[in-house]
């Protein structure tokens, strides 16, 4: 599948299936090399676009500074450089805030939009350098996400074991 310009970088991206138009946006460290997009069930009643976010994946690394603001940009580009006005737009952990974002910045693309397992994020930032990542060794790359996982997984609520 291609690559397209959109602004001042390559998004690599894939489109399958068949129905109306769907903008799937992952979460922090997907790349679509290993999520199978050709093999979702959403593809069975959408024509789905799932794309690799800048600094992830295929998709081009700028060596700079990423904000929210870039990467909501970057989906309403992609959507623009494919011709679609509106879409179903799906964000899963950090792509529901950048699908959030992008509802906020581009009033109108998102024809229905569908979150899950996100939050609005807030002050504290992003809970990863994606950028430091995307730059590390495979094996650091790996054991820097698990210590990531790690601590969102052990951290109880307050008051709870």
């Amino acid at each position: 599948m291609p690559h397209i310009a959109v602004g001042e970088i390559d998004l690599y991206y894939e489109t399958h299936g068949a129905g109306p138009p769907a903008l799937l946006i992952s979460g922090t460290g997907n790349d679509l090399r290993r999520s199978f997009p050709d093999r979702s069930p959403l593809n069975k009643v959408c024509t789905t676009t799932h794309f690799d976010q800048r600094g992830l994946g295929q998709s081009a690394k700028p060596d700079t500074t990423y904000s929210m603001a870039d990467y909501a940009d970057d989906a309403a580009g992609l959507l623009d450089a494919l011709g679609i006005a509106e879409a179903v737009v799906m964000g899963v952990s950090f792509g529901g805030m950048v699908a959030q974002n992008l509802v906020a910045r581009h009033p109108g693309r998102a024809r229905k939009l569908v979150l899950a397992c996100t939050s609005a994020g807030g002050a504290g930032g992003s809970s990863a350098d994606l950028l430091a990542l995307s730059k590390l060794p495979v094996a650091e790359r790996l054991a820097a996400s698990m210590a990531i996982v790690d601590t969102r997984l052990a951290t109880a609520p307050e008051g709870e074991d």
